[in-house]
């Protein structure tokens, strides 16, 4: 009653008014009324009432439902039913329920689980034996995009009902839920009854089969109840029935009496004597085995594994099929428990190990990972893999059975550890892996692209069972041609043709083309084909000539890919729908939409399937152009339409166009429509949501979605992935942190690209700063950059041209080609920095080893300096006053754009040949070009730079224009600096702002405007205010029609900015 007191009390007072896990305490004194109420102020709940007025032969044929309600009623905490609410006036529990919680779905999931584990006190008739609080750990991770996901939701009744802990109590093994459920008291004439037949035939000497009948009736009527004394009863029954007429229940009844007394031992020995006469219940075995886990009694649980082994003569797993029943977290830390126990036990000597308890463990924390779609949930929580490698070095003759089971799960990061424990022994002259396992591993590295691992396996293969079979051959050149190891690959090409023969396998001869195609070497690939016919015999069929276009179309020949495409139109074999697919991707990822809508229609009237890869490419064109909203309503069609081929990847294009928009609000509601429309999310999907996530400076919440959400989806992480977590740290200045990423990626055996080894080269320059100016060792002059030169040489030293040959994107190259990229991104970030800081005496060193590198990784190519660079050595060059370098740098920038920007077909001296979606591809050198000509003193020049880009299609960022206004302002056109300002500055100004920083716009601006709309700055506007004062003072008295009447009439809304400008005494502004 006390326990049934406090909890109501605790659920009526000030717990339901605050959720806190304090416990609050107060010294005020109960109200005098609460003693003095009278009986008729109570409201007593409905079925108290119906009680009360029932007479006594109805009340007492309903009692059980009702003590059964008021049980509910009890356990609930319910205020409107509870036993307790006399204690309480009229006017205190209309209180209670005024202010008492909100109803359970109505709360968010934090107050939910908070609440719900308060609910249980451990001194109750309610507390649980192994209670913890639910598992939601995806829901967790998800919920760090809280811009993604705004709320928690509450669990539903299923996950609550997944996540159960096991609460069966101990006294109630074996027992179904009714037999659990009885009431001892209605039984309790019944078994005195039994009790006295029982005496009777005990007396009566000889047993005959009637009376074995009645024995068993009695002993089977006695399993219902579950106290002590009457298991000892049970045992003395079956004690006194002789071995030959026990039957299987008699040893079932008998071993879970065992277990009630919590007797093991006699439990083992009745469930030995069992198996010996075979009357083995195998049903009990489970339970049995069930018992000695929760237990964690390894000495019986290898006993009993072993027997059960013996008796079926094989590794039987389903001895463990009772296990499920236990919540995943309790039976995972169960196991791994078990086995560090066998671990510690285990003697010095290796002849004194004991191998059944080894044994035992070993296959019970297998079982217990068969469970993988739940089991990455718990596997922080556990030290499972740290065991249980141990223990295999132990028995390795289990290594072949803990490989092929973690293999099974198909799941990474149980691939991770089969292939750690394949690593680990294969140095053991006593391990040999069988060859169908070493097969099965070959196969599954292939198709997870784990080359290094691969490489290992096949030789090892190779060295233990002699030449491997074509189909191993053929899964290894693929992988390695995948990978652009072209010196791997044509060395197993040659192997597999001198002991094989020529290939019969069509797909052989594409990838003796793919493997230059992924290196960016497209002289080779054409090489390679025109001998296809020529060495090989072999004619040319449509994935060679596909191979072909899209090496063009990789480094961004649209010129070289349509002349191929031509070829293949004229020739014997006619195009497929992969030939336009390949087209239609050059074309999207310049931003073509004409282009691709024509290839599309071109596909239609070759009568060819319409694919999903087609309908990507035409999302990603608007994508590219910014036209976010077409191709969601693109996607939205798509829904209904019937293609080939997955629809994630456009989901994943207009993700990522909304995380690159800073749009995260859209990035959410986009993300909930992929998941209502079963769209399945791959590595690319999380990987737009951590682009989201990095771009608003919340690089902690992508890498919970890169090491917890990834892993429980059992989604393997690239290399992309984590260059977006290291670049989203990099710009909120964590640098150390950039370094750890780096180092997390190399120990999950994910091979760094390019992209990730210029982010950290970046990090290590940040890191440099830093130590010089902690330092107080002078001006940034002379630092001295010693963690970023170290970087620099070991990644020029590492640098091969196999590093642009997988197929994941590549993060801060831009619209840069592949080829370019691969060794610019080295230098130019260091080229840039020293000039900007004036150490301009390292730059010749830098520009040499760009070049020398370049060299090295492309031979037969000229060495095209990318915009990028061009930008950095004009910086370098300005810095120096070498303004004819720095103008020379312009033109080579114009010309390397050239390619990249131009549409398909269009003529270099019509207006409106650059792509919309290259048009801000000249931003900064223009920008460094502007400020060349003002320090030149050839303003007069930048009109004309500026409009002839304009004509070709090219656009002005903000800051550009800003630029622009300011350079005019300053060389003496004002009007023209004036007029510029109001057509491309003015349209988003609100006036001004009460600001400490004026040269800071609006934060819903900084938001949402993008980069080609025009805003201005603080310079700008007091350039401007400089140049109207200078014309006010020139034309005072020049009367009506001046040119100052005429600036106001041209740019109102300018000259009402410059007019409305505070009074500021900050002069930096107007310097030049």
């Amino acid at each position: 009653m006390l326990e049934r007191a406090t909890g109501c009390l605790e659920n009526g007072g000030r717990r339901l008014l605050r959720l806190t896990s304090k416990s609050l305490r107060t010294r005020r004194s109960l109200h005098s009324a609460f003693w003095c109420h009278g009986a008729g102020d109570i409201d007593l709940p409905s079925w108290w009432i119906s009680l009360l007025q029932q007479p006594p032969p109805e009340r007492a044929t309903h009692s059980q439902s009702i003590v059964d309600t008021a049980k509910k009623c009890l356990s609930a905490g319910l205020l409107d039913g509870g036993f307790l609410d006399f204690l309480y006036p009229a006017k205190t529990l209309s209180l209670i329920h005024k202010l008492a919680i909100r109803d359970v779905k109505h709360m968010s999931h934090r107050a939910y689980r908070s609440t719900s584990q308060a609910a249980i006190r451990s001194f109750t008739s309610e507390a649980v034996e192994d209670r913890v609080a639910v598992d939601s750990d995806m829901d967790h991770a998800m919920s760090l995009l809280s811009t993604i996901r705004e709320h928690h939701l509450p669990p539903t009744a299923q996950e609550l009902q997944e996540n159960q802990i096991l609460t069966e109590n101990e006294c109630n093994i074996g027992q179904s839920p009714a037999d659990s459920g009885a009431d001892y008291n209605l039984l309790k004439a019944e078994y005195d009854q039994e009790w006295q037949r029982y005496h009777k035939l005990e007396t009566s000497g000889d047993m005959p089969e009637d009376t074995l009948i009645a024995v068993r009736k009695h002993i089977e009527q006695l399993t219902v109840d579950v106290r002590a004394q009457t298991s000892r009863q049970i045992l003395d029954v079956f004690a006194k029935v002789p071995v030959e007429a026990r039957s299987a229940d008699h040893y079932e009844w008998a071993s879970r009496a065992s277990l009630i007394l919590r007797d093991i031992d006699h439990a083992m020995q009745i469930q030995f004597e069992a198996q010996e006469r075979g009357l083995e219940s195998v049903r009990y075995t489970k339970r049995l085995m069930r018992y000695i886990v929760k237990h964690e009694n390894i000495e019986a649980g290898a006993r009993l594994f072993a027997s059960w082994e013996k008796q079926h003569l094989r590794t039987d797993f389903n001895i463990f099929e009772d296990l499920d029943s236990i919540d995943l977290k309790i039976l995972v830390n169960k196991a791994t428990r078990i086995g560090g126990k066998v671990l510690q036990g285990i003697p010095s000597k290796s002849s004194d190990i004991d191998s059944s308890t080894c044994n035992f463990a070993i296959k019970l924390m297998l079982r217990s990972l068969d469970r993988s779609g739940q089991v990455e949930q718990v596997m922080r929580h556990v030290a499972t893999f740290e065991v249980l490698l141990p223990l295999i070095r132990i028995l390795p003759e289990l290594s072949t059975l803990a490989i092929d089971r973690l293999l099974s799960s198909k799941t990474h990061a149980f691939d991770l550890q089969a292939i750690m424990i394949y690593e680990d022994l294969r140095g053991r002259t006593d391990v040999v892996q069988p060859k169908m396992l070493m097969q099965r591993l070959i196969s599954h590295l292939s198709s997870v692209h784990d080359d290094r691992h691969l490489r290992i396996v096949f030789e090892d293969y190779r060295k233990h069972y002699g030449l491997p079979t074509p189909e191993l051959f053929a899964l290894t050149i693929r992988q390695m041609s995948r990978q652009g190891d072209a010196t791997a690959f044509h060395s197993l090409f040659q192997e597999y043709r001198d002991n094989f023969g020529n290939p019969t396998d069509p797909s052989m001869y594409q990838q003796l083309l793919h493997v230059h195609s992924r290196r960016l070497e497209v002289k080779e690939v054409i090489r390679n084909f025109e001998s296809l016919q020529k060495v090989f015999g072999f004619v040319p069929n449509v994935d060679c000539w596909n191979t072909v276009i899209a090496a063009h179309a990789r480094v961004s020949d649209i010129d070289g890919a349509l002349k191929w495409y031509n070829k293949l139109i004229e020739s014997e074999v006619k195009p497929d729908a992969n030939t336009i697919s390949t087209l239609i991707s050059m074309h999207a990822s310049g931003g073509d939409v004409d282009a691709v809508e024509h290839l599309i229609q071109e596909c239609e009237q070759r009568s060819l399937q319409l694919s999903t890869s087609m309908i990507d490419g035409l999302v990603l064109a608007n994508v590219r152009n910014g036209d976010l909203e077409e191709a969601e309503k693109i996607v939205g069609d798509a829904l209904n339409m019937d293609l080939i081929g997955s629809r994630t990847h456009m989901w994943n294009y207009i993700l990522n166009g909304a995380a690159l928009q800073r749009d995260l609000n859209k990035l959410n509601y986009l993300h909930q429509c992929m998941e209502e429309a079963d769209i399945p999310s791959d590595a690319m999907t999380y990987g737009s949501l951590m682009q989201g996530l990095c771009v608003q400076g919340l690089p902690q919440s992508a890498e919970k979605i890169l090491y917890r959400v990834m892993l429980q989806k059992g989604i393997r992480p690239t290399a992309f992935h984590y260059a977006v977590v290291m670049g989203g740290l990099l710009n909120v200045g964590r640098y150390q942190r950039v370094f750890h990423t780096y180092q997390q990626m190399l120990q999950n055996n994910v091979k760094p690209n390019f992209s990730a080894q210029n982010l950290l080269l970046k990090a290590a320059t940040h890191l440099d700063i830093e130590d010089h100016k902690a330092q107080s060792l002078g001006n940034i002059e002379s630092a001295h950059y010693r963690r970023a030169e170290e970087l620099l040489a070991q990644a020029i030293e590492s640098a091969d041209a196999s590093d642009v040959a997988l197929p994941e994107p590549v993060k801060g190259i831009g619209f840069q080609r592949l080829d370019e990229a691969l060794t610019s991104s080295l230098f130019e970030y260091l080229i840039y920095l020293s000039a900007q800081s004036g150490a301009v005496d390292k730059i010749p060193t830098l520009y040499a080893q760009y070049l020398e590198t370049s060299k090295r990784l492309r031979p037969d190519a000229p060495v095209d300096l990318p915009i990028k660079m061009l930008t950095a050595l004009m910086v370098s060059h300005r810095k120096l006053n070498q303004h004819d370098e720095v103008e020379k740098c312009w033109y080579l920038a114009i010309q390397s754009a050239e390619p990249l920007a131009r549409r398909a077909g269009a003529s270099l001296v019509e207006p409106g040949w650059v792509l919309p979606a290259r048009r801000l591809l000249l931003n900064l050198p223009l920008m460094h070009y502007m400020k060349s000509l003002l320090y030149q003193d050839r303003t007069d020049d930048i009109p004309d730079v500026v409009a002839e880009l304009q004509s070709a299609g090219y656009a002005l960022t903000n800051k550009a224009w800003n630029l622009y206004v300011q350079a005019l302002a300053m060389g003496g056109h004002a009007r023209l600096a004036f007029q510029a300002a109001e057509k491309e500055l003015m349209d988003n100004w609100e006036g001004w702002i009460k600001s400490p920083n004026r040269d800071r716009m609006p934060a819903r601006l900084r938001t949402h405007l993008k980069p080609t709309q025009g805003y201005p700055n603080y310079r700008t506007l007091a350039q401007l205010t400089k140049a109207y004062m200078d014309m006010r003072n020139k034309y005072a008295f020049a009367g009506q029609n001046s040119p100052l009447q005429k600036l106001h009439a041209e740019a109102p809304r300018a000259v009402k900015a410059v007019v409305d400008m505070p009074r500021s005494r900050q002069r930096s502004a107007l310097r030049g």
